[in-house]
């Protein structure tokens, strides 16, 4: 079994009740982050994450709102005790960014360091990101304002699949990527250069063939009804509004 949880669901403006997109997945034995926002570690133990088995972060892109918490998760690891590698996926841009600002932070020169692996993801369609034990995790680019990419994930126990656009518009490429997903994890920006609107992540859970499409990255000051309305017209399948701490199990 996999599970997946949403830390938070906000696009680029958070509040109380909802931050920054980002997510985790646990399976029987390890668990991942998917982009890293707001207070990781405060979060994570809220969602049932044993820190210890926490192995590794994809980055879907750098914009601030979705890697703004990887310093804050590297300290509080370290703090935490880690001993294990920790490893970050993402594209050459994100790993560039992200390792620039730890290198401005000293982080080198903190106290007691783990080892921390950095890991480029292909900007070709259907790159493999991982293949573990549990999960196999794949990526293909997709149409934002800056390199991103969306991503299929497998899980070995069950064969079931998730898919996560992260920001784009309508993509062609990750609707390929996206096939026959249980779980369609969209983002509902609005109608902005780089995001999708509601109707338009609807559009592409029925192009995907996905069961059930689950809107994120939403505006909060949007009418989240007629987000939601509009995408099930477009889908004509079961569509839900991300929440923080949501689970979906596949």
């Amino acid at each position: 079994m996999a599970k997946l949880t949403i830390l938070g669901s906000a696009a680029a403006v958070p509040d109380m009740d909802h931050e920054n997109a980002y997510m985790v997945l646990q399976g029987e034995k390890s668990a991942l982050l998917i982009d890293c926002a707001g207070s990781p570690l405060a979060r994570l133990p809220a969602a049932g994450v044993d820190l210890d088995r926490l192995g590794s972060l994809i980055v879907t892109h750098h914009h601030p709102d979705h890697i703004y918490g990887v310093p804050s998760l590297l300290l509080g690891l370290r703090m935490h005790g880690r001993q294990a590698p920790f490893d970050i996926f993402g594209t050459r841009e994100s790993l560039a960014v992200i390792w620039g600002t730890m290198d401005l932070m000293g982080w080198q020169k903190w106290p007691s360091p783990f080892p921390v692996g950095r890991h480029q993801v292909e900007m070709t369609e259907g790159a493999l990101v991982m293949d573990s034990d549990e999960f196999e995790v794949r990526a293909t680019p997709t149409e934002h304002s800056l390199p991103s990419i969306g991503l299929r994930i497998i899980s070995k126990a069950t064969g079931g699949v998730l898919a996560y656009s992260s920001d784009t518009e309508p993509c062609d490429a990750f609707v390929r990527l996206a096939q026959g997903a249980d779980i369609l994890i969209h983002e509902s920006a609005g109608d902005y250069v780089g995001h999708s609107t509601g109707a338009q992540a609807g559009a592409v859970a029925g192009r995907c063939g996905a069961r059930k499409l689950v809107l994120i990255h939403y505006s909060i000051d949007a009418n989240l009804k007629a987000l939601q309305w509009e995408a099930e017209k477009e889908f004509g399948g079961p569509v839900e509004l991300a929440e923080d701490f949501a689970v979906y199990v596949f």
